[in-house]
């Protein structure tokens, strides 16, 4: 937590992403936290340097044209503040589609997020009704295979070991969409649109929320 001699404290924000900002990027993002926490007047602490920048880190990228219920940035600060103050100052400071879930104080030995990254959880919902039968046959198949080999920016990998849970759910509406848990590890993290593209569903006729960030 804060240190006895300077007074930094290390800020870890949960929020969610909504619709608004569903085609935003992940450097996109990073630009909108910056003025959020600029605007903020909170004690952000800044990078040495010509061109210094809020000190920040997110936890992992979201792909573009999903949207999220859970996501992580730590920020840092040179002085001490209220958690409430810092809650109310950037709710009030963040653009549409961003949302402060909540705020807490995290040690500042702690490694960065993207290092205890473990898994991520999502749900898939389709833009038309499909039927559920047919869906848990589908899953079910794939779940089946040793290995479902993908390939990724002209790479090849083995998507089935980064699947650690996948399963037909049932909406509100009654109508059935997906759930699955993927690892998110460094240098291993299954990504849905891979799953939906192995289900052999394309990219127009899904919409996927990430749920939960899963950390060590």
């Amino acid at each position: 937590m804060m240190t006895q001699n300077t007074g930094i404290t290390r800020i870890r924000v949960r929020y969610s992403k909504g619709n608004s900002l569903r085609f935003t990027g992940h450097l996109d993002m990073q630009r909108i936290w910056e003025r959020t926490l600029r605007r903020s007047g909170l004690p952000v602490r800044y990078t040495q340097g010509y061109h210094p920048r809020a000190r920040l880190n997110l936890a992992s990228a979201l792909p573009l044209g999903f949207i999220s219920e859970d996501e992580l940035l730590d920020f840092w600060m040179d002085e001490p503040r209220a958690l409430d103050e810092i809650q109310s100052r950037l709710a009030a400071s963040a653009p549409p589609g961003l949302a402060i879930r909540s705020i807490e104080e995290v040690a500042l030995g702690e490694d960065a997020l993207q290092e205890q990254m473990k898994a991520s959880e999502f749900t898939v919902t389709f833009f038309d009704p499909i039927n559920g039968q047919e869906l848990a046959e589908k899953v079910g198949t794939l779940l089946d295979q040793d290995e479902i080999i993908m390939t990724r920016r002209k790479k090849s990998y083995d998507l089935r070991p980064l699947i650690l849970g996948l399963a037909v759910i049932t909406h509100l509406q009654y109508e059935s969409g997906l759930w699955m848990r993927l690892l998110a590890e460094p240098g291993a993290t299954g990504r849905p649109d891979d799953v939906l593209e192995a289900l052999d569903y394309p990219n127009t006729t899904y919409l996927v929320c990430r749920t939960e960030i899963i950390l060590a």
